[in-house]
C-alpha cells in the first residue's frame, strides 16, 4: 500500500471516527473549502464548506435525539493519479433509536480528493441509495 494510499483511508477513517463523534470541526477538516457535495438527504447539492457544514450542523442534532451515530465502512477502493484520487464504498449509516435498537441503512459513498498542501482533502462527496421507481422510496435495507 503507497503512503498516499495509507493517507486517504487514515483520513475516511477519521472522517467516519469524528462523524460517530459528532466532532463537527474534525469532520469538516477532512473538506476542501470549496467543496461540492451531493447527499443523500435535504438538497440536490451542498456548494463550499460553510454550506456542508450547516448540513452536517442538522444531521448531527437530528441523530442527537435518535442516540449514538453509526457510521460503517467495511470495504473501500481507492485510486490515486498524481495529486487527485477518487474512492467508494458502501456504507452502513444511521442511528442507535430511543430503544436502543440499531437504525441504519446501506449507503453507497463516492469520494473525490485532491493532495493540497501536501494534505489529501475531499473536494467532492456523492452519497446516495437505490431506489425503487414505482413508489420511489429508498431502498436502505438491501445488503451488500
Amino acid at each position: 500500500m503507497s503512503e498516499d494510499e495509507k493517507q486517504i483511508r487514515a483520513l475516511i477513517d477519521r472522517w467516519v471516527e469524528k462523524a460517530c463523534d459528532r466532532d463537527i470541526d474534525a469532520v469538516m477538516a477532512c473538506y476542501a473549502p470549496g467543496v461540492v457535495a451531493f447527499d443523500a438527504i435535504v438538497a440536490l447539492q451542498f456548494k463550499g464548506a460553510d454550506a456542508y457544514r450547516k448540513h452536517w450542523e442538522y444531521c448531527m442534532s437530528f441523530s442527537e435525539s435518535m442516540g449514538d451515530m453509526i457510521v460503517k465502512v467495511p470495504e473501500m477502493s481507492i485510486t490515486i493519479g498524481g495529486d487527485v484520487a477518487f474512492c467508494h464504498y458502501l456504507s452502513n449509516c444511521g442511528c442507535i433509536d430511543k430503544d436502543g435498537k440499531e437504525q441504519t441503512g446501506w449507503m453507497r459513498g463516492t469520494v473525490c480528493l485532491r493532495k493540497i498542501d501536501g494534505q489529501w482533502l475531499i473536494v467532492h462527496e456523492h452519497y446516495s441509495a437505490p431506489f425503487d421507481p414505482e413508489s420511489m422510496n429508498a431502498l436502505t435495507e438491501l445488503q451488500p
